[in-house]
Parts: C-alpha cells; structure tokens; sequence
C-alpha cells in the first residue's frame, strides 16, 4: 500500500525546493550579468580598435550601469578587484579618441601608471600635443627638441614595458614604431610636420578599365608591343640592349 506523505514531509520538501530556487536565481543572475557585461566589454576594445569615438563613449556608458549595480548589490569591492581594474585605461583611450590630449596626460592618470603597458597612450598624447603645438605656430625647433628628448624617452619605456609584458614581439609594434620615429631627427620631423594623408578609395574601375585593366587594349604593351598570344610572358618583339 503506498504510503502518503505527511503535511510535514510536504512542507520539507517545498521549502527545499525553494531554497533550490533561491540559490538558481542567486548563481544564475550574477553569471547572466557577467556574461552580458563581458559582452560590452568586447565590443568596447572593438570600437578601441576602430577608433570609434561614438561607440567607444556608448559602451563606456554601458559599462557604468554594472559599476551602479555592483554598488546596489553590495559588491563593488569584487568589481573594483575583477571587473574594472582596465576602466583607467578604458576612459583615457576614449579621452584620446576626442583628441583632448591635456587630459590624456594630466587628468586621465596614466603618469600615476607609467609602468604599465596599457598606458602607452601617455606619450603618444603627449605627441600629439606637440604636433598640435607645431601646427599652430610652424616653428619646429622647440618641438623637435622636445620629441627627441622627452618624448623619445616615454617611447622607449612604453617599448621595454610592452617587450616585458609581451608574449610575442609583433604585439609591440606600434611601440617599435612609434620609437624608431623618435631615433631619427628627419623622420620625427617629417612626422610632426607633416599632415595625415587620410588614404583615397575608388569604388570601381572605370567600364572601359573593367575588362582590360588601365586604358589598354588586350595583348598590348605601353611601348606598342604585342604579346605573344601562343607564348604568354613573351612581352613582345624583343629589343637589343
């Protein structure tokens, strides 16, 4: 005969259950909450990369809203220990993107972590700084001293903290290049005074170009020759030297 639970035994068994719940909703609500904050956190460092400055302030934004919630929750001493220890670096790239440099170098506080990798955007805005310096008075002396002595100091500590940190040389490259500039006087001249070409795009060939290349006919040279249709490669009626 089976035998019946007890009013007792029922109670036992929803407060189990509840308890079972209770800790489902505990475990699962701060996984879910990582698992969505990890997400703005790539997409940040992919804004970073783009030089979004628009997307870049957007997820910064995102980013707060689980700093606030870390605080309502009562375990922002966990956050600050595992989740925004990068939001210094973070924010001073952001600040570099809207090319503030003053605040890249005296408010972000990177020179307070100079002996980190990540704050190699120090100098580079000190850089830029200068740059801008040059730009609006075209004398380059004072500016050229001071990349070739300050600036190509912070260049060659941002490069041996990237090489220490560093699993593999070409993650540094943008040090290594950034200092070869600042060892050769003509190069960070030319790169001080010279303005960014930004690169130029052509949508597509012209129609007569489309088939045929540049402007020429099939089987045809510059210089009038023919190709040898039976030989390719021949370039032509041969000339004496």
């Amino acid at each position: 005969m089976k035998r019946t639970r007890s009013v007792g035994e029922w109670a036992k068994m929803l407060l189990k259950l509840s308890c079972l719940a209770a800790f489902a909703v505990v475990v699962y609500a701060p996984l879910l909450t990582i698992k969505e904050f990890n997400g703005h956190v790539e997409k940040l460092n992919m804004y970073l990369e783009m030089g979004d400055s628009v997307g870049t302030a957007r997820e910064l934004e995102n980013l707060r809203y689980f700093y606030v919630l870390s605080e309502k929750w009562k375990v922002r001493w966990l956050a600050d220990k595992y989740l925004f220890r990068d939001t210094l670096f973070y924010e001073a790239a952001d600040t570099y993107l809207i090319e503030d440099w003053d605040a890249v170098i005296n408010k972000s506080g990177l020179k307070d972590k100079l002996d980190d990798s990540r704050s190699y955007l120090y100098a580079a805005a000190k850089f830029r700084q200068v740059q801008a310096e040059y730009r609006a008075t075209k004398l380059v002396e004072a500016p050229l001293n001071f990349i070739m002595t300050k600036v190509r100091d912070d260049f060659e500590r941002d490069l041996r903290n990237c090489l220490e940190a560093a699993s593999e040389y070409l993650e540094c490259f943008d040090r290594v290049w950034n200092f070869d500039i600042v060892t050769n006087e003509e190069d960070a001249e030319e790169a001080l005074t010279k303005p960014q070409i930004l690169p130029g795009f052509i949508l597509g060939p012209l129609k007569e170009e489309q088939e045929y290349g540049p402007g020429l006919p099939p089987g045809e040279y510059p210089d009038g020759g023919k190709l040898d249709e039976e030989r390719p490669g021949s370039g032509g009626p041969r000339k004496r030297p």
